[in-house]
């Protein structure tokens, strides 16, 4: 959002963030205060961004709420679904998903969910002709026939001009596995995911903070150490940090980090068809070995 928003000459500054419940979801009534409180100062929003499972822990906002609010405040509704946009056709996740129909535009990052080598972006728009009003010009340089008007320029709907045959991998992808094949591999990765984190969860040196969709942070506690403590906290926010270095180092797994309330988190996030159970149990016991080899290196404070 923040690129964005410089991109088009608006500046961070004219970002809102809004307020998020306990499942790190979007509250739908500070964003409504929020909007009360701009409109009162003479401000014009224009556009809300919800998200479909977001980057660290895979929550998935209020769509359904949101778009209501849009549709009342007159404004676009977008939904940044690059990761979790996909598992709309699943089974067993949040219902707020299906608010993604509700949408203005949507992103979804093929290269994520729909396991299509990288990149291959796509942005989704509910009235075609809104883009091409937006992006198209027509220099001399291009020569058009009525006859053109009946064809997709593909430059008239974004900003590139010159663009490589993207669509080409995610066609393939698609006709190769269908709607069936999606679904079951997408189910597979929520199976696993969930798997996973009752795998970390029973170990006594683990502690499970999040799990949405196929995204589950959790971070390494030492045996009988108190992590309320304002020391103890930091502590354990480098020993995490020096864990995932530690564990992507090793080449055993390769997960990333979230940071939540100030916890500094490991995140693991399947996306993978090929990914087994024997492989998210794996996890787990990599996680407690080099946590406790580290805990011995880097003791907590007395």
């Amino acid at each position: 959002v923040e690129k964005a928003a410089d991109l088009f000459g608006l500046g961070t500054q004219a970002i809102r963030w809004i307020a998020t419940d306990a499942e790190l979801r979007m509250d739908p009534a500070a964003l409504r205060a929020r909007l009360e409180e701009d409109i009162a100062a003479g401000r014009r929003p224009f556009l809300i961004v919800g998200t479909a499972g977001t980057v660290s822990t895979g929550a998935v906002d209020p769509l359904p709420e949101l778009a209501t609010i849009a549709r009342e405040y007159g404004l676009w509704f977008h939904v940044d679904g690059a990761y979790g946009a996909p598992a709309v056709a699943a089974s067993n996740v949040p219902e707020d998903l299906k608010g993604l129909r509700e949408a203005d535009s949507l992103a979804i990052d093929a290269h994520k969910w729909l396991f299509v080598p990288l990149e291959a972006g796509c942005a989704l728009v509910r009235d075609r002709a809104l883009l091409r009003a937006t992006f198209s010009y027509r220099p001399p340089y291009y020569h058009y026939t009525v006859e053109d008007d009946a064809v997709i320029h593909y430059h008239e709907y974004g900003p590139q001009n010159s663009r490589c045959f993207r669509a080409l991998k995610v066609w393939a992808a698609l006709s190769c596995a269908g709607r069936e094949g999606y679904v079951a591999m997408i189910e597979d990765n929520l199976r696993l995911a969930a798997a996973m984190a009752d795998h970390l969860a029973a170990q006594p040196e683990i502690e499970v903070v999040t799990r949405g969709l196929s995204i589950t942070t959790f971070r390494f506690v030492p045996a009988g150490l108190d992590p309320a403590p304002a020391a103890n906290a930091a502590y354990l926010n480098d020993l995490n940090e020096a864990l995932l270095a530690r564990i992507q180092r090793s080449g055993e797994a390769f997960i990333s980090n979230a940071v939540v309330a100030g916890k500094f988190l490991l995140r693991a996030c399947i996306t993978n068809f090929r990914t087994r159970l024997d492989d998210v149990r794996a996890l787990a016991d990599i996680a407690v070995r080099h946590g406790r080899a580290l805990a011995a290196e880097m003791p907590p404070p007395a």
